[in-house]
């Protein structure tokens, strides 16, 4: 899983410099790091979820998130999950003085380990931006692939939300 997820975001930065207009007058850096964290209650049990998202910003109104992920459950290492969240966000950014107010909204697809986990998403939030850092809060909703089991053989619910907080900027490339 470590492998595929490394290759993805491998390609996803060739193909993406490969098809990235240097002709853009866009004012964002091209490539910018983020930290997040999330919290969210899944079938009675709380979990925590960390990530650290490349974004690749075509223009300043759309970006191309891959964040690798590990969620930390309540319920002791079964809850634990490792993977990729890859989405594709609309931003729309109404600037003031010294910096910009963001909203951002898109889909996305969530690959896991364990693959019962692997989910299409949504999600959206608000942030502050003042130069190359900014701060943004949100939601995300997921919703399961496949039909999963809870450890006493009962079906479980296939979707599930969680609300985020991520820190981005300071490193950042352009182009």
């Amino acid at each position: 899983m470590k492998k595929a997820i490394l290759a993805f975001l491998f390609m996803s930065a060739i193909t993406t410099q490969l098809v990235y207009a240097q002709t853009s007058s866009t004012k964002v850096p091209f490539f910018d790091l983020d930290i997040s964290g999330s919290s969210g209650n899944y079938n009675g049990r709380t979990y925590s979820e960390v990530h650290l998202g490349v974004n690749m910003n075509f223009t300043e109104w759309l970006t191309w998130r891959n964040a690798a992920f590990k969620r930390f459950g309540s319920g002791g290492t079964e809850d634990d999950i490792t993977g990729l969240d890859s989405s594709l966000r609309l931003v729309l950014s109404k600037p003031f003085s010294g910096g910009a107010f963001r909203f951002f909204l898109g889909p996305g697809y969530r690959w896991a380990d364990p693959s019962e986990k692997n989910a299409g998403f949504a999600e959206g939030g608000l942030g502050l931006s003042f130069g190359r850092f900014s701060v943004s809060a949100g939601a995300k909703y997921l919703k399961y692939d496949k039909i999963q089991y809870n450890s006493a053989g009962a079906e479980t619910k296939r979707d599930d939300l969680s609300y985020f907080l991520t820190l981005s900027g300071g490193a950042g490339l352009s182009f």
